[in-house]
């Protein structure tokens, strides 16, 4: 039956692709507001012509292809294609509004739409671009598809599959387009909290806006270049790690906790996030424990453990100059990652608690008739064998491109822990870094960790059938 497997339809996919590329052109709009209101209008030129440019070409490739629905293979290829696509198009600007290279500028681009906040970008950019990077993570973290959902694609086959790609995990309550809003307001919602909370705590309005996208977004690209370490006080840090953390979550638990108050604890993933947590913040405090005074040792375990648990990559100290166990408990919480249905990458809490489910029931079958019948169960639900094939594929390639990735560096003189710190940083779209990434990085590392963020945020098997020549041939 494999020989029939027709491969994709390239028209439609391109059609498609059409309507997300005026909507990347849109989004390239909204920085030329802040450029004209800090009186860069060279960079507001740049961003209106590139901008208005997109649009039009989208536009015309959009009235000129055919009609059709997606298959399921189509909104895999073109879940895979937006990310590096969308990125291709921010960085033009970057680069020609700062000077970078073009590597560079698709390094910031790339590590803007991920959310995984790790910069080699000079520190003389101006406040257009420190907003540009921001809104990037900001839209990359809701998925610029359930934007365009929202506004251009009608509901339907194509939609429900659009959908369904982008956003595993959220539930489809009543209808994509429906859904698509609701998570948009939700996203709005929690980001106008995290503005006011931290405008409240002490930051300024620009910070404040910047700071507000990239937490929610769990991006991590800062206004300051020593991150939240470039705020005095313990304020601004807590705060910023509460606006992370209502990212962290999945998005259908907040329509829940209207209706019930206990929603929030009596969800598995949130819960394990907690113990997840814990488990971190104790480990770093205790490898912290003789270079830092128990008061500052505590906070920055506190902070450093939610920032790289939930994937958000804000620091208030120099990773570089942690001791090797913390680095160690940092790459672990890295890999864990936040839950299923929220802007946190990682593995995922929810494929994590499942597979500690296969474990357990491994063990449980050694004291069971052969014949006795043991579902897989996660509370009432029954988990579906395919569910299970698809995480152990996941984790599996997970862990051989973090492999790979951490060889390449060592390759290139790196010792195994901070190679292995950095590439799990770029893989689970974190942000934190150990001082390896930089402007003066080898350009072939800098495309291994291109690479290692955009298989994060796309979750590594939809860019992995973009190179499977069945995809585009019939065999």
């Amino acid at each position: 039956m494999y020989e029939l497997v027709s491969p994709v339809k390239l028209l439609i996919v391109l059609k498609y692709l059409s309507v997300l590329v005026m909507g990347a052109g849109g989004m390239l709009l909204v920085p030329l507001v802040v450029a004209l209101y800090f009186g860069e209008y060279t960079v507001a030129g740049i961003y209106t012509i590139i901008g208005f440019s997109i649009i039009l070409l989208g536009f015309f490739f959009h009235r000129l292809l055919p009609e059709g629905e997606l298959e399921w293979k189509e909104a895999l290829i073109i879940a895979a294609v937006i990310f590096p696509f969308a990125a291709l198009l921010s960085a033009i600007p970057f680069t020609l509004s700062t000077g970078m290279p073009f590597l560079d500028a698709y390094f910031e681009a790339v590590s803007g739409v991920t959310t995984t906040g790790l910069s080699v970008a000079p520190a003389t950019v101006g406040p257009a671009f420190l907003f540009a990077r921001s809104w990037l993570q900001w839209v990359g973290g809701i998925g610029i598809i359930i934007i365009i959902l929202m506004v251009f694609i009608p509901p339907g086959t194509s939609a429900h599959r659009l959908y369904a790609i982008n956003s595993p995990g959220t539930p489809l309550r009543p209808g994509v387009t429906a859904t698509a809003k609701v998570l948009v307001k939700i996203y709005c919602l929690l980001t106008a909290v995290s503005f006011f909370v931290l405008f409240a705590g002490g930051m300024p309005p620009f910070d404040a806006v910047c700071h507000a996208l990239s937490a929610v977004s769990t991006g991590g690209f800062s206004t300051q270049t020593e991150s939240a370490a470039g705020f005095p006080g313990l304020t601004i840090p807590f705060l910023i790690t509460i606006s992370c953390l209502m990212g962290a979550f999945n998005f259908s638990l907040y329509p829940r906790l209207i209706e019930n108050k206990k929603a929030l604890f009596s969800d598995i993933q949130f819960r394990y996030f907690l113990v997840f947590a814990t488990i971190g913040i104790l480990l770093l405090f205790f490898t912290l424990a003789g270079t830092m005074n128990p008061a500052e040792g505590l906070f920055v375990s506190v902070f450093q453990a939610f920032s790289a648990l939930s994937t958000a990559g804000f620091s208030t100290v120099d990773i570089n100059t942690l001791p090797d166990g913390s680095k160690a408990v940092l790459t672990a919480l890295m890999w864990v990652g936040g839950s299923v249905g929220s802007t946190a990458g990682g593995i995922k809490i929810l494929r994590l608690i499942i597979l500690l489910k296969v474990v357990h029931l491994v063990f449980i079958r050694y004291f069971l008739p052969r014949e006795a019948l043991t579902p897989l169960k996660l509370g009432e639900e029954v988990i579906e064998t395919e569910m299970v094939y698809n995480i152990l594929t996941f984790v599996f390639l997970y862990s051989m491109v973090l492999v790979a990735s951490s060889f390449l560096f060592m390759l290139y003189g790196f010792g195994l822990d901070n190679a292995l710190f950095e590439v799990s940083s770029a893989l689970g779209t974190v942000g934190l870094s150990c001082g390896i990434t930089s402007a003066a990085m080898p350009d072939l590392l800098k495309g291994v960790l291109i690479i290692d963020m955009l298989l994060g945020r796309i979750e590594i098997v939809p860019l992995f059938i973009l190179a499977f020549p069945r995809t585009w041939v019939k065999r």
